[in-house]
């Protein structure tokens, strides 16, 4: 009942993190909104895991090297793994970067310090503590399906397609919760998910100040070359899932751990 209750309560945190207050005159900016939302989030997360004996550093939050660290290996894996999709991309299907004049270093750093902020939004509120629980209840898969869709659900609310959500958001999903599953550490997948979306931005944004690089070509992309790209990057996701699955630890399954 927790669980479901942490899944439900959290759901609207999250929206507001990226969309805002529902009531027009509450307005904060975008970061402090998002960082204010992660903490009301990992308090509540912290507050749970205590009843049950616990707390949050079970999950590597804290002030810690290995936090930070955590954090900063995942960031720098996302990076990479985004990397490998564009590559991909750029030999899949016709298009060319030419520089964005317009980029500024602080329009980078913001976009990565408002990446990290939601992106902590998510983690906590679908990979932390409910699927935490979810995995001892229920086991991984069950877990990772009631995950992504709740997920899935969310990107909706936000504006995108149930075809993009179902199809790359489920892929991410896996991938983050595997992330988190391999080493209990939700700055992990924190680093992994903000990465790939940062990275993203610099690569894929419309020539903006977050973006380093303006793609020239993808306008005139068909509707069938546009789910090709969508496959290259779910396929990329996918198998970097897939290695991560043949190096899970083993854990007691749920029937173990109720008995």
């Amino acid at each position: 009942m927790r669980t479901g209750a942490y899944l439900l309560l959290a759901f609207p945190f999250v929206v507001v993190a990226y969309q805002g207050f529902p009531v027009p005159f509450v307005t904060l900016p975008p970061i402090i909104r998002a960082s204010a939302i992660a903490v009301i989030l990992g308090y509540s997360t912290n507050a749970l895991l205590r009843r049950e004996g616990r707390s949050i550093a079970d999950y590597r939050v804290s002030f810690s090297l290995l936090s930070a660290k955590d954090l900063l290996v995942g960031f720098a894996s996302g990076f990479m793994l985004f990397g490998i999709g564009v590559v991909s991309l750029r030999a899949a299907l016709p298009f060319e970067w030419v520089f964005n004049p317009s980029v500024s270093i602080m329009s980078l750093m913001g976009a990565a310090i408002y990446h990290l902020a939601t992106n902590a939004c998510e983690e906590l509120a679908w990979r932390g503590y409910a699927f935490d629980s979810l995995t001892r209840l229920v086991g991984l898969w069950p877990s990772q399906a009631i995950v992504a869709l709740v997920a899935a659900c969310f990107h909706v609310v936000c504006g995108w397609t149930w075809g993009v959500a179902l199809v790359s958001t489920t892929a991410g999903s896996v991938l983050f919760g595997l992330v988190f599953y391999r080493w209990r550490s939700l700055p992990a997948a924190v680093g992994v998910h903000s990465a790939w979306n940062w990275t993203r931005d610099l690569l894929f944004g419309a020539g903006a100040g977050t973006s380093f690089l303006t793609p020239r070509g993808t306008e005139t992309w068909t509707a069938t070359q546009w789910s090709i790209a969508q496959g290259i990057l779910v396929a990329v996701t996918l198998s970097a899932s897939l290695l991560l699955a043949t190096r899970l630890p083993q854990r007691p399954s749920p029937d173990v751990q109720t008995a």
